[in-house]
């Protein structure tokens, strides 16, 4: 069997496939380059199963290279260009990867230490390097495609293993619930290191659909690209929509823009009510990385009636929800989501197989009608702009100041990006200037805390455990510094 880029390419060659800024490939010159840049990676050494790590901005050589390590049978691993090099040496050691790509604006991200092969796109040459005909694995789409570190619920990200059949399962449900029509066109503004960016590629391959792929969230660029009649799809974690909003006069948009997919972090009640006074095809959707993206998604209609519902379950895929002792829950009645069905992963990296079910760590309810409302995303995640932040991990690396006794972060509400991070801190003789500084060599910088306030102890439990709640409290009644 061809990779699905073959197919599409032999199945409709002159279909768009690819739109940046005023470049536009054909879904036969993507499957072309797709070619080149496998024979090229085959000759440097990359072979089927290795795991190959990937540190790219959104660019086109991205999505041509999400297909040519299809071809290849390698592993992807795409990793978030904005992380530290810590942090970026151990999930490539996690993922116990052998070569990672780069280009020369990712390459200063890597420290001269590490220790996999370095691959520079920018050493690709413009014709193939070999004849690729002997190099082409066969395709099974019950093999891993790549490994997508997530945030999870407590601890380091976790490395989710996802199959192309969880993607094709995935995709077809999406295109159940959103419909496919002959001119789509879906607007790409998410990281394509993360499950929203590469689903859409994903997903519009097996479509026939055209992506266009904007490197990054420029306001300016994606309004332009959302009134401009062509974009009849787009997906927006709520900050961009609201940046969006506050800056250009919405109400104009053109009938050819038919759905806002709005997930990635809860929606406030109030950007749902302004989106609808201008009229906007807003669709709320509840998605994981561990599940392909998209599990339960409202479409416009819906979320008129039922603001803040993200809907019915997509097609294939079951939600229950349980209580702490995992027994199932009865309409109404909040308790944890449990995520069942094909586009549920392998299985986390290093870990026992999945089996076709997980534990989200979210809480939420099922109403009378089978919709669902998310209630609480994984109880002390803070999601600020769209990004996962551990408490724990900023915590650590606090903690590693030697002036910082104790640490406790948490996610305070914010209109612009749903959370922020703050902290609060027993420590003495350090300035928060000082502080930040340090913390730069360890955390990205959508981790480091926005507001800090120095307290003399945290509250705690009888039995020592940290009072988070109260620590919010305290940030929020008595902020003594903000950033």
């Amino acid at each position: 069997m061809q990779d699905w880029l073959a197919q599409r390419a032999r199945s409709t060659p002159d279909k768009l496939a690819l739109v940046f800024g005023d470049r536009q490939w054909t879904y036969s010159e993507l499957d072309a380059w797709a070619s080149n840049l496998a024979a090229y990676l085959h000759a440097r050494g990359v072979e089927t199963g290795q795991r190959v790590g990937v540190l790219l901005p959104n660019q086109p050589v991205f999505v041509a290279l999400i297909h040519a390590l299809v071809r290849l049978g390698a592993i992807q691993v795409p990793l978030n260009i904005r992380l530290t090099e810590e942090e970026l040496s151990w999930q490539l050691k996690t993922a116990a990867c052998e070569f990672l790509i780069v280009n020369p604006e990712t390459q200063s991200l890597i420290s001269s230490e590490i220790e996999v092969e370095i691959l520079d796109l920018a050493e690709v040459p413009e014709s193939p390097v070999s004849n690729l005909e002997s190099l082409i694995d066969t395709f099974n789409p019950d093999r891993i495609h790549a490994i997508f570190f997530t945030s999870g619920t407590t601890g380091k990200p976790k490395g989710a293993r996802l199959t192309f059949n969880n993607h094709f399962w995935s995709a077809s449900a999406s295109a159940y619930r959103l419909g496919v029509l002959p001119d789509d066109r879906w607007l790409l503004c998410m990281p394509l290191y993360h499950i929203g960016g590469q689903a859409i590629v994903l997903r519009s391959c097996l479509y026939g659909k055209a992506i266009e792929l904007q490197d990054g969230f420029d306001v300016d660029a994606v309004y332009q690209s959302m009134a401009n009649g062509q974009t009849t799809l787009v997906s927006l974690v709520p900050t961009m929509l609201h940046r969006i909003l506050d800056k250009y006069d919405t109400s104009a948009f053109p009938e050819a823009l038919r759905c806002i997919l709005l997930g990635g972090a809860q929606t406030r009640d109030d950007l749902i009510a302004r989106s609808h006074e201008l009229g906007l095809p807003i669709a709320l959707t509840y998605g994981l990385t561990e599940a392909a993206s998209q599990v339960a998604t409202a479409l416009p209609e819906g979320v008129r009636r039922k603001p803040g519902s993200v809907g019915k379950p997509l097609m294939f895929t079951e939600i229950t929800i349980q209580d702490e002792d995992g027994h199932k829950l009865s309409t109404n009645e909040i308790g944890e989501i449990i995520v069942s069905g094909p586009t549920v992963m392998a299985g986390y990296e290093g870990q026992s197989d999945a089996d076709g079910s997980i534990n989200t760590g979210d809480l939420g309810y099922l109403d009378e009608d089978g919709d669902l409302w998310v209630v609480n995303r994984r109880s002390d995640l803070i999601v600020s702009g769209g990004e996962n932040v551990y408490p724990a991990e900023v915590e650590a690396a606090l903690l590693k100041h030697p002036a910082v006794q104790e640490a406790c972060v948490v996610g305070i509400d914010d209109t612009e990006w749903g959370q922020h991070v703050a902290v609060a801190l027993v420590a003495t003789d350090i300035d928060k200037d000082e502080l930040l500084d340090f913390a730069r060599k360890y955390l990205a910088g959508y981790k480091l805390p926005r507001t800090l306030v120095f307290v003399r102890k945290l509250p705690r439990t009888a039995s020592g455990k940290v009072i988070r709640e109260k620590v919010r409290q305290i940030i929020n009644d008595e902020m003594m510094v903000t950033i």
